[in-house]
């Protein structure tokens, strides 16, 4: 092998100072002319400003002297005086001239003029100039006279019939340059058009001509004009108002100066440079480069084994030599011992590999080579572990896998060298290999990188295990996965068809019941009988619903909607809704709220079907006694808890009552159920971040609680909604509304249409017609152009959803046709169905069995129908027992027991009325009972509460 040229140190020392030298000579060099370039413009730029200024000035001048013959010409002969005249000196002379270029009048001649009245300018040079009519009131380019053959500059003005010719010598011009020239220590040149030199500021100059071509260019300070024994960078202007040009001479002794002074510094820095450097290689020579050279010849000796000496004999230089060489053959005889110790362990490694089931390997990345691999790859793959070694590493990877895993190992790798990924970093894979026998199997690969520094390369060291019977279970597993996902869909649509065909008869019945219920004939018995009818199905269709409810938890399709809604608000709700229940069964309910926000984050709809089946199995399964529902603000946020004094659950039965369709003995005995009810809410209230909670005692009473995170909001204040209202009837006069209901059952269609004709006044608003299936109501929305149409979803020929998106589709094409109300009537009872209609155009949804009220508000609120309600007649309050009333008195401040006490003993009912007032807010049950015992002048109900009270003392 051909090693590399080399050279000395000092050699390579001298070329890097070389060319350092040389690059920063380039370098500043450079600087240098960027500097003396931007100096010398800014110098140029200045000047020229300055240059600039005389066109300011001579047409200022120009100006003064135009505007003083225009007022001398304005002012009549008579104020035309040689005083006056005298005052308009800018002019050598001033004529009058008539249309033939003669002289009418002279007010002003110099004294060597050779003009006379009646002297004709119609032969002389100024002939053309004169005749320019439209060029009067300009000065004209400079010429030289007949008078006087002296440059001069003409101004002609017209007044009239007469043209008023003034001449200006370049004595005026002469004089304003040579104030401007000291001025700026500028000298300014006056040349015409042909090159001459009309005037000079500084006449010393004598430059009597300029090549006009060659200085016209951009002014620069290498083209400079020798003048006065001095040099001068022309800058020449362009032709201006008198046909010559103004020749600015910059001098060029500023830009001289600085140039010498930065080339001055260039060299002198360039030669101190080089002496320092010339004198630091020196001592560098002698201090570094040639104690280096020997210390290298001592290296040589100690690689040829040669000893360097005696530590005495040896120079004292090289002391530390000498102590290199006694360590370095310690180190060998070290480096022997070690690889000893390296053979006896790669034996016990070799042993250890070869022994176990797993496949021990080292793969080269790099070459993307085996390295070494362990006997046990011949039971894993077929392959022995020379086969392996000998082959590239694509032999042990399927096809379509190898670059794939080769770019990430190299890309790992990688990862190494650049200290990205720690050296004792582990990864773990699951890598499909091919056997020699033309199978596949599954395998574990556990690898991990190393650096290999003394041989400078990266080495992936791994182990192989074979995961055949895991990978077994997996898809085992997998199977099953997919046969229970596939039981649970079918599960779903068994539950969904089964609520179809639950709510579709359902419909007719809850549906006529509604019909009926509206009719006044019937005795208080048959009212009876239906409202029995209408508890029962709706009892049916709460049970559809829990089932359901349950399935969508089971399936993970339940959604949470939170949004800000009143706890006490949904807890007053809860109270007036099983009040009159409770109050049948002579229980007294009770509400307490405690610590609450105006406001809180929830999902109100769930939580309020959580508390319905908690205080529905309370009131059910307490035959007397109480129910309190406790409402309160803790820690996690707000705390729900439904005690009883009922029947109480044995606490054997405790760990199954939240199992679903499993009820308690004693709720068997009691009133039967499905069982459902507990296990839906303590699925609720999981979703919700809470964990339902019981306490019971049998014959006792029982506690269900639990604590939802609900965090308190600051939203708008919700409205309080009034009762709702029934309707008896629609309001007479409104326009005709045409409606159209589609389904194919008529006991479907038929309750629909009789509900609403019980409505019709006379004459009737409403107007209905009828069809089966979704063809039939497009045939009959050609036809008829309804303004509603109760379309239900799943019907034969042509379904529901099909037929709406027709009805439309033709709409959307036909603006001229009416805008159809389309409300979907549909015994599905799945949210994902409500969105899939809407976005097939309908309008509203409504599920079967239909809800009278709840089509009302639909009619009214899309087809602007008005409706009759029924007087709204507040709720009677619910009366406490005289004992309740004792204790809740019992809790309110002594002061005011004491003042009602003194009241009711004189009988005082307007004290006795003022102090209860007070209660309204705090407590409205105590109040309304004091209330209503003050207005029936009952005295001995509370002179009892008084009487009760010493007696138990």
């Amino acid at each position: 092998m051909t090693l590399p040229h080399r050279l000395s140190f000092g050699r390579y020392n001298l070329l890097l100072e070389a060319v350092a030298l040389l690059l920063t000579s380039i370098i500043l060099f450079l600087a240098v002319w960027f500097t003396l370039t931007k100096l010398n413009q800014k110098y140029l730029d200045l000047r020229l400003a300055e240059a600039t200024r005389v066109h300011l000035f001579l047409k200022q001048h120009l100006n003064d002297s135009q505007a003083a013959l225009a007022s001398f010409i304005k002012l009549p002969d008579a104020e035309r005086t040689p005083k006056v005249i005298a005052l308009f000196s800018t002019f050598s002379e001033i004529y009058r001239i008539d249309q033939d270029l003669r002289i009418a009048q002279i007010y002003k001649a110099g004294s060597q003029i050779r003009t006379f009245v009646g002297f004709s300018f119609a032969t002389s040079k100024l002939s053309r100039y004169l005749a320019a009519n439209g060029e009067r009131g300009n000065f004209s380019e400079i010429m030289r006279g007949y008078e006087d053959d002296l440059p001069s500059i003409y101004l002609n003005i017209a007044a009239g019939d007469h043209l008023y010719l003034g001449r200006l010598n370049l004595d005026y011009v002469q004089n304003f340059l040579t104030q401007f020239s000291g001025y700026s220590g500028t000298p300014v040149l006056l040349v015409a058009q042909d090159g001459f030199v009309m005037l000079a500021s500084d006449p010393t100059l004598r430059i009597l001509a300029l090549d006009l071509k060659h200085w016209t260019q951009p002014p620069s300070p290498y083209r400079t004009l020798t003048a006065g024994g001095r040099h001068w960078i022309p800058v020449i202007s362009a032709p201006g108002a008198l046909g010559a040009r103004i020749v600015t001479l910059i001098p060029t002794e500023v830009l001289d100066t600085q140039r010498n002074a930065l080339l001055i510094f260039l060299v002198t820095f360039i030669g101190v440079s080089l002496l320092v450097r010339v004198f630091k290689n020196m001592h560098l020579n002698r201090l570094f480069t040639r104690p280096i050279a020997t210390f290298a010849a001592k290296m040589r000796d100690l690689e040829r084994g040669n000893a360097i000496g005696d530590s005495v004999n040896i120079n004292y230089r090289f002391k530390e030599l000498a102590d290199i060489d006694v360590h370095f053959r310690a180190m060998a005889a070290a480096i022997a011992q070690r690889e000893q110790s390296l053979r006896e362990s790669e034996q016990k490694y070799r042993v250890l590999t070869e022994n176990i089931k797993d496949v021990v390997w080292t793969l080269d990345v790099a070459t993307m080579r085996f390295l070494y691999v362990s006997p046990a790859v011949e039971a894993l793959r077929g392959f022995t572990a020379d086969d392996i070694m000998a082959a590239p590493v694509d032999a042990a990877l399927m096809p379509e896998m190898g670059e794939q895993l080769k770019a990430l190992v190299r890309q790992r790798a990688a990862a190494l060298l650049v200290g990205k990924m720690p050296a004792e970093h582990f990864y773990c894979d699951e890598i499909e290999q091919p056997r020699k026998d033309g199978t596949t199997v599954w395998t574990e690969v556990v690898t991990s990188y190393w650096h290999n520094v003394p041989l400078d390369r990266v080495e992936l060291h791994g182990v192989t295990r074979d995961i055949r019977e895991r990978k077994r279970a997996e898809l085992a597993l997998i199977v099953a996965k997919q046969q229970a996902e596939a039981a649970n869909c079918a599960k779903s649509m068994f539950l969904a068809n089964m609520s179809h065909e639950i709510r579709t008869p359902l419909n007719a019945i809850l549906g006529f019941a509604q019909v009926l219920a509206r009719d006044a004939s019937f005795s208080t018995a048959q009212r009876k009988q239906l409202r029995t009818i209408l508890r029962s199905g709706e009892h049916l269709l709460t049970l559809i619903d829990d089932i359901l409810d349950m399935a969508k938890i089971e399936a993970g399709r339940v959604q949470l909607h939170n949004a800000p809604f009143d706890v006490i608000g949904l807890m007053t709700e809860i109270e007036s809704l099983f009040q009159p229940r409770a109050r049948e069964q002579r229980l007294r309910l009770s509400v307490e709220t405690a610590g609450l926000p105006p406001q809180v984050l929830g999902d109100a709809l769930r939580l309020r079907q959580v508390l319905i089946n908690l205080v529905n199995n309370a009131v059910k399964f307490t035959p007397a006694g109480q129910v309190m529902v406790r409402v309160e603000a803790v820690a996690a946020g707000i705390q729900f808890s439904v005690h009883d004094t009922g029947i109480g659950i044995a606490s054997n039965e405790l760990a199954r009552i939240f199992d679903p369709f499993t009820q308690t003995e004693s709720g068997r005995r009691v009133q039967g159920g499905t069982g459902l009810g507990l296990a839906l809410s303590q699925q609720l209230v999981r979703l919700m971040g809470g964990q339902l909670r019981v306490e019971s005692v049998p014959d006792v009473g029982s506690c269900f609680a639990f604590v939802l995170p609900l965090a308190a909001v600051t939203a708008p204040e919700v409205a309080v909604m009034m009762p709702i209202r029934p309707v008896i009837g629609l309001m007479p006069g409104q326009p005709k509304c045409r409606v159209l209901i589609v389904d194919d059952l008529a006991d479907n269609r038929e309750p629909l249409r009789a509900l609403l004709e019980s409505l019709n006044p006379q004459p009737p608003v409403l107007e209905f017609r009828e069809a089966s299936n979704g063809q039939e109501a497009i045939d009959l929305w050609e036809e008829w152009q309804p303004q509603v149409i109760l379309m239900d979803m799943r019907m034969p020929v042509l379904s529901g959803e099909e037929a709406t998106r027709d009805i439309k589709l033709r709409m959307a094409a036909r603006p001229d046709t009416v805008r159809s109300v389309v409300v979907a009537l549909t015994a599905s009872a799945f949210e994902d169905d409500r969105q899939h209609m809407l976005a097939c155009g309908c309008d509203e949804f409504a599920r079967k069995p239909f809800r009278a009220e709840e089509l009302f508000g639909i009619l009214e609120r899309l087809a602007a129908l008005r409706f009759i309600y029924a007087e709204y007649a507040p709720p009677v309050p619910v009366l406490l027992a005289a004992d309740v009333v004792q204790e809740r008195l019992h809790h309110c401040a002594g002061t005011w027991r004491s003042a009602l006490k003194q009241a009711v003993d004189l009988g005082d009912f307007e004290q006795i009325n003022a102090l209860i007032k007070t209660l309204a807010d705090r407590d409205a049950a105590l109040y309304a009972t004091l209330a209503h015992w003050t207005d029936q002048y009952d005295l001995d109900a509370l002179l009892a509460l008084w009487t009760t009270e010493n007696t138990s003392q």
